[in-house]
């Protein structure tokens, strides 16, 4: 059966439930055990010494203290969500609190980059009832702030995720008591539907705070008093309270698909309706439950044999079991010609979360369709014998069994409030099993690339804790999802101030090195990084001479193909021009490098191997700037220059220059050009400056003596004055005898606009690739180096980030001996080809990828495309987006419900005591 173009996909999920359930693997891990999560009132929400007697009945009192809580209500990532102050995230209830966060791993595990919908028409729709917090801060209104009123209407559960993440769609509270959440998603289909949005976030959610409303629940007698739901079960006596939430984020499926996006599930029917008059307000009607499910079967087109497996609202109350039961069996069950249909509750498993009940509902039933494996309804080994199943061809499932349905499977999943109001929901698993037996057999890709796989947070704390849970989840995963999980982590996710990224081949060595990243430990394809928050593109820095070191590029060679297979590029134009080879050079150690005719060659191999690298990885420049030599491999990777015409430039310029070695030196200086401009002046022309590095940062150069002199004085007055090891004073006058060994062989040079934005470092501005021609080559040797500014001179590129492209990370010549850090350039990642830094020793190794820093940039998520187009590492031909640990969870306890000592209402017949502060 094809699904039906206007049926909705599930494209992200995220839950709250008991028992540490924070994941849909966790919720499968329970189920497939048999485990019941019920346990009784924490400690510290109130005592039950005064609320609860279970030997006899009292008003005020509960007969029962059991229930399926959170581990912790009372927590919120404040270092997560910025714009929340801690004064106002504690007097926020803390349904709206679990809501946030709930959102922020729904996108993560949708893969949506929350920025990407900010400004959309994404619309809300949550079900929530509790009121509890705002009751209890009603104990102590003196306790009041500005944020009380917002931080416990009912109608902010909705509208608060709305302001946080800036979607203009329709927003709304929806309360049908227990059928609040599934009633939101049965309104949030129906929004979809009509086009009013392009995505919908729906959900519900729980807490119980208030023993008063337990207190409830016992005089209406509606709770169990052995403290466990068993549907459907000869023991059924009532359900017990559970909280909790759940959210999904929702699209058309033509949306989903058309995005890229993994669908979970996807919803093909929904429906709701009232029961009208019933005996009692609270009593259900099997007649109106059988019209809902007339109704929603009928008009998708769908019959009973359809239907694999239904998830029942199954509270385990005598009254509401027999009645759900008559109402499947009657529509769904009598009409099979099929084996009895199966069915369920989960509130076995968790209680009873009410508004919130709906959710764990409906990922019960996704994980039955995905994992096509039935689990258990607890506490039913004996059935409830007014319940005739075998008449109405319906089976509670007592223990784990297959799902034995070929082709597309079909699951429902029903949630009634005690008020009346009803909802259905029909799911469907988005490939029939067919589809995925066969995926499995798909052969594994033969090729062993290593892919980037990036974390992120707001916080380093947290950076290390997302590294350490994504190794977790790491070490679980089969090889072949390998793919689709880095793809899903680079190129899907949004990005924070602080992220960390690591190289792997399979998910072992992804595990270990984020692992390894987390203790602190650099020493292996790891890069983390930190960049001010400042949306925009990449520009590559190229450095020019002075970054080089013996050994520069010798394992990347033996290691990365793109990189060695670049380098033999280069060296098939360089040989014939310097007779000798630059790949042999680089495998040998790149002994010579004091020569400026060896090191410039040698400098122009390595950083056409490193764009060649980055682009095999997916990243690749926005804008290109060079400095000195560095503008070279800039012009190359800009396209203004061919290979052929950037090896003629190389060649030409290291050649003449090697002519003037020894006839003068340069230095470093921590003056500004002015400043430098006035020093030079008694000079009479000894000493020029040959380049402006940053506002208070210069290199000088002439002759030595003359240098020696100016160091003197300098260090005399404490200004930082740097000599460098250098033969040759570059961009000086010096440079002049070999003008025409410049200009004579690059008069043939004929550039190309180029397809990158070149920044200048010899005018200071972006110039057109055309103009880069034999004079602009004399100039940028003999002219001082004047680096770009980004926010002046780029302002068409809209550069934000630099990745600095040498063998180390800094721009010469100053080799990073500046004074002090550069403000000209934008944030910078860098990509040397080994951790070194200037002042310490010569690396023994050459190898330190150059992918991590940059992808783990922020800003940078959309970078690897590489990862989308490639097939992916599991032969499907497609990367699908992944699950994994979201970036939250370095969360705080904030407190607000009455002071600490503060008297709560005590119940009726009891003495007044002092109750302890409530931590919500």
């Amino acid at each position: 059966m094809p699904l039906a173009d206007d049926s909705i996909a599930v494209v992200g999920t995220a839950c709250r439930f008991p028992g540490s359930v924070n994941r849909l693997d966790d919720l499968w891990a329970v189920l497939a055990a048999s485990r019941d999560m019920v346990t009784e009132v924490p400690a510290d929400r109130f005592s039950t010494a005064d609320f609860v007697d279970p030997v006899r009945r009292r008003p005020g009192h509960s007969y029962t203290a059991a229930g399926g809580f959170l581990d912790d209500v009372t927590g919120f990532d404040g270092s997560f969500f910025t714009g929340i102050s801690p004064r106002e995230a504690s007097r926020m209830d803390p349904q709206q609190r679990l809501l946030l966060e709930m959102a922020v791993e729904m996108l993560d595990d949708a893969g949506v980059d929350p920025e990407g919908m900010e400004g959309s028409d994404t619309a809300v729709f949550v079900g929530c009832s509790s009121r509890d917090y705002g009751d209890l801060q009603a104990a102590s209104p003196e306790a009041g702030n500005a944020y009380t009123m917002s931080g416990t209407a009912g109608a902010i559960v909705a509208n608060r995720l709305s302001h946080y993440f800036d979607w203009h769609g329709q927003s709304v509270a929806v309360d049908t008591a227990c059928s609040s959440a599934l009633t939101a998603l049965h309104q949030a289909c129906e929004h979809l539907r009509a086009g009013r949005s392009r995505a919908v976030v729906a959900g519900g959610i729980n807490v119980l705070l208030n023993p008063q409303i337990f207190a409830g629940f016992s005089n209406a007698s509606m709770l169990s008093p052995t403290g466990r739901c068993r549907p459907f079960s000869a023991q059924a006596d009532g359900f017990v309270r559970a909280e909790g939430g759940g959210l999904v984020l929702l699209k058309r499926l033509t949306d989903a698909r058309a995005d890229g996006d993994r669908i979970h599930a996807v919803i093909v029917a929904s429906g709701a309706n009232n029961d009208g008059r019933t005996p009692g307000l609270a009593l259900p009607s099997s007649t109106a439950q059988q019209a809902l499910l007339r109704e929603v079967y009928h008009a998708a087109g769908l019959v009973p044999d359809d239907v694999a497996y239904l998830e029942a609202h199954g509270t385990g109350t005598p009254a509401g079991d027999p009645l759900e039961a008559e109402a499947i069996g009657r529509v769904l069950g009598r009409g099979r010609s099929r084996d009895a249909l199966p069915i369920g509750s989960v509130k076995s498993n968790l209680g009873h979360m009410e508004a919130a009940s709906g959710m764990a509902g409906l990922f019960k039933a996704m994980l039955v369709l995905r994992h096509r494996q039935v689990p258990a309804t607890l506490h039913a080994s004996t059935l409830n014998p007014h319940i005739d199943f075998d008449d109405l061809n319906v089976r509670p499932v007592t223990r784990l069994e297959p799902l034995d349905h070929p082709g597309l499977a079909l699951a429902g999943v029903n949630s009634f409030g005690f008020g009346g109001a009803n909802a259905h929901i029909v799911l469907a698993d988005p490939e029939p099993v067919s589809n995925i037996q066969n995926r499995a057999s798909e052969p594994k890709s033969d090729r062993q690339r290593k892919l980037p796989v990036v974390v992120s947070a707001r916080t380093p704390e947290a950076l290390t804790a997302a590294a350490e849970r994504l190794a977790q989840q790491l070490q679980f995963t089969p090889e072949g999802d390998f793919y689709d999980l880095a793809y899903t982590s680079t190129a899907r996710r949004g990005r924070h101030e602080h992220a960390a990224c690591v190289l792997a081949t399979d998910p072992q060595e992804a595990a270990e090195a984020l692992l390894a990243l987390a203790e602190g430990r650099t020493d292996g394809p790891a890069a983390a990084v930190t960049v001010p928050e400042r949306s925009g593109n990449l520009a590559f820095v190229f450095s020019g001479n002075g970054s080089q070191w013996a050994g520069m590029g010798a394992d990347l060679l033996q290691h990365e193909p793109a990189f060695a297979a670049a380098v033999s590029a280069v060296d098939a134009e360089l040989r014939p021009l310097l007779g000798w080879s630059v790949g042999e050079a680089l495998a040998e150690g790149s002994r010579g490098l004091e020569r400026t005719e060896v090191a410039q060659p040698l400098l122009f191999a390595v950083q056409a191997g490193l764009v060649a690298l980055l682009r095999e990885y997916g990243v690749e420049p926005d804008a290109v700037v060079g400095h000195s030599v560095g503008e070279i491999a800039a012009a190359y990777a800009a396209g203004c220059l061919d290979l052929q015409q950037a090896c003629q430039v190389v060649a030409v310029r290291s050649r003449a220059q090697a002519a003037t070695a020894g006839s003068g030196r340069m230095a470093a200086v921590g003056l500004s050009a002015r400043e430098a401009r006035k020093e030079l002046a008694a000079f009479d022309g000894r000493l020029e400056l040959a380049g402006i590095n940053s506002p208070s940062d210069v290199t000088i150069a002439g002759t030595p003596e003359a240098l020696a002199e100016l160091g003197r004085q300098l260090s005399a007055r404490g200004t930082f004055f740097k000599e460098l090891d250098l033969d040759y004073a570059f961009h000086s006058r010096h440079m002049d005898p070999v003008q025409r060994q410049i200009l004579q062989p690059l008069r043939a040079l004929r550039p190309q606009p180029g397809r990158l934005p070149f920044a200048s470092a010899v005018t200071g501005g972006v110039l057109g690739g055309e103009q880069l021609d034999a004079d602009y080559w004399w100039r940028n040797v003999r002219e001082p180096v004047a680096l770009p500014t980004p926010s002046r001179h780029w302002p068409t590129a809209g550069v934000a980030r630099s990745s600095r492209s040498g063998p180390t990370g800094c721009c010469p010549p100053t080799c990073g001996a500046c004074s002090r850090p550069v403000p000209r350039m934008p944030p910078c990642v860098e990509t040397p080809t080994a951790p070194w830094r200037c002042g310490a020793p010569r690396p023994p190794s050459s190898r330190l990828a150059p992918v991590p820093a940059v992808v783990a940039s922020p800003g940078r998520a959309a970078s690897c495309h590489c990862l989308r187009t490639r097939g992916s590492m599991n032969g499907s031909g497609t990367a699908r987006p992944t699950g994994g640990p979201t970036f939250l969870r370095t969360r705080h306890s904030y407190t607000r419900c009455s002071a600490v000592g503060q008297r709560w209402p005590n119940p009726p017949g009891t003495s007044s005591s002092v109750r302890p502060g409530y931590r919500g």
